[in-house]
């Protein structure tokens, strides 16, 4: 897939999505999920000087890591989205993208409450039972 292909689907899913919920996430991760699935609390990990500097899924590490009271995704407020990853500046829209190949899933999750913490990344959001509403990849 194109990043605009990828961008079309992801804006097509927030606007079908966002006036019955509260709040609409995009979640990239490895584990295979079913649309209505509730996902699990996420880990937290603090002490990071990178975001992308994680502990690997399953590791003695990553168990210990403390874990939030929601799931992480990047928040699709849909400015938000276009600030980031997503911008043109960033990304020739109609290259391949790196996405499908650096991570096995991508979802659109949602719900109606949060528990954000003050030293979340930027863009995150921590949606309470967060349930999977589609799946892009």
């Amino acid at each position: 897939m194109t990043n605009k292909e990828i961008k079309e689907l992801i804006e097509n899913a927030y606007e079908e999505l966002k006036d019955n919920h509260r709040y609409v996430g995009l979640r990239f991760e490895d584990k295979e999920r079913e649309i209505g699935e509730i996902c699990e609390n996420s880990k937290h990990n603090p002490d990071r000087e990178d975001p992308r500097d994680y502990p690997e899924y399953g590791t003695e590490e990553y168990e210990n890591l403390p874990e939030f009271n929601g799931t992480s995704a990047w928040d699709l407020d849909i400015s938000d989205m276009h600030r980031t990853w997503f911008d043109s500046n960033y990304m020739d829209d109609n290259e391949k993208s790196y996405y499908p190949d650096e991570y096995e899933h991508c979802y659109i999750i949602v719900g109606n409450a949060v528990n954000n913490h003050h030293d979340r990344d930027y863009d995150e959001i921590i949606i309470k039972n967060a349930e999977v509403k589609k799946i892009i990849w």
